[in-house]
């Protein structure tokens, strides 16, 4: 069986309460019992928050459960000012909110290299990624309110992104290499660029002509 809140792995435990299956970062213990975020949460008395049966090293939790957390805020820093991780460390997300400025400087540092040295086609591609880039964490941090709000327990963990950057470490390696050559070669590409798209469009044209004039079997 899937874990209900995370169906990309196994489930390890069943909710005592609500029988609910659960991987190992959804379970947590109270009273020699397991319970789902949700129904661990219906436990708590007082602001103590329950221990996870597998520790505290997944993260630390943010905002308490069932916290209302002010939309209008959250809107704040997610649009008002269009910074990327203020609205995850609104969310008490520190090491979420970090990594996404992280990211959200290093492509704009990319972006500048490849402008300062002519070109301006990767330059702009980069550009083009800061909105996207933008976007996403404004409708994570959204998704993230309502499973607060709604009394789930979110940790300060990121473990989607370490993975993501695992399974697309070979595109990220190529851009770092890139970006060396850009500082070691940064005259001589502009010319390459061009010769390289030269190139292409001689052979597509070259394509498009034989396609054009190729007589039907």
């Amino acid at each position: 069986m899937q874990c209900r809140n995370h169906p990309t792995e196994n489930g390890v435990n069943t909710c005592n309460q609500c029988g609910s299956w659960l991987c190992d970062r959804c379970s947590f213990e109270r009273g020699g019992r397991i319970f789902c975020p949700s129904c661990a949460s219906q436990q708590a008395t007082g602001t103590s928050a329950p221990s996870s049966a597998s520790g505290v090293a997944h993260g630390s939790m943010a905002h308490p459960p069932g916290r209302n957390i002010s939309w209008g805020l959250l809107f704040f820093f997610s649009i008002v000012i269009p910074l990327p991780g203020l609205n995850y460390m609104f969310l008490g997300l520190i090491k979420r909110g970090l990594v996404a400025m992280l990211a959200f400087f290093g492509v704009l540092y990319v972006a500048i290299q490849f402008f300062s040295a002519g070109t301006w086609q990767l330059g702009l591609l980069f550009i083009l990624i800061l909105p996207v880039l933008i976007l996403a964490c404004v409708f994570d941090g959204f998704r993230l309110r309502n499973r607060i709000n709604a009394g789930e327990i979110v940790t300060d963990n990121i473990d989607d992104i370490v993975d993501f950057v695992r399974r697309n470490r070979v595109i990220l390696i190529g851009l770092l290499l890139l970006l060396v050559a850009v500082h070691v070669m940064g005259g001589v590409l502009p010319w390459l660029f061009q010769w390289l798209r030269n190139i292409v469009l001689l052979v597509i044209a070259v394509w498009a002509i034989q396609a054009l004039f190729r007589k039907p079997r």
